[in-house]
């Protein structure tokens, strides 16, 4: 048990220290992000592409609000079973908008290399156009992820995120859960 207290001392400093991440003086980025999402049931799902804008808010903390789309198949999985309309679409299908608005937090600097965690609350329009059913929903996401920097003010981000939340859908399917997982790499500019 000491040694897991004393592991735990000194692998809390290395990415607890601001230095690194105070000596950074920008104060906005934009970032252009590149993935993909699985969802599944009545969560679209496929091909994502979005952008990130980050104002910081603290030596470590960034607001993180970001629009984003995601492209999937046209299959069909909607029908009646039991009197009640459901969705089944594969992983890949359908289309989503999202607006999330968060909070980024930078964990330290180690070795070039800045690991980060984000907390967001999610807005979705969504729409599986091949049965016609459109739908809006209210979620929150947790991620984290990993910035490289390549010069002073570039650097290449990747990052993992998982989202869960509510729609209401029509044409009779009512509310459904959404749930996704999300891996993506991004380019992100810091510009002030």
């Amino acid at each position: 048990m000491r040694w897991c207290a004393l592991a735990a001392v000194m692998l809390v400093p290395t990415f607890a220290r601001g230095d690194d991440l105070a000596a950074d003086d920008h104060a906005v980025a934009i970032a252009a992000e590149l993935g993909a999402v699985s969802g599944g049931g009545a969560t679209p799902g496929g091909l994502h592409v979005g952008g990130h804008y980050l104002y910081r808010l603290s030596a470590r903390d960034w607001f993180d609000g970001s629009l984003g789309f995601t492209y999937g198949g046209a299959a069909r999985g909607c029908g009646g079973v039991a009197g009640a309309m459901v969705c089944d679409h594969g992983v890949t299908d359908g289309f989503a908008s999202d607006l999330a608005l968060g909070v980024r937090r930078d964990l330290g600097a180690r070795a070039d290399v800045v690991p980060f965690v984000r907390a967001a609350v999610v807005a979705r329009i969504l729409r599986f156009a091949s049965d016609d059913i459109t739908g809006y929903g209210l979620g929150g996401a947790l991620g984290a992820g990993l910035r490289i920097p390549v010069r002073g003010d570039l650097a290449i981000v990747g990052a993992a995120e998982a989202s869960a939340g509510l729609a209401t859908l029509d044409g009779g399917v009512g509310r459904a859960g959404q749930f996704t997982l999300a891996i993506t790499a991004a380019a992100e500019l810091r510009t002030r």
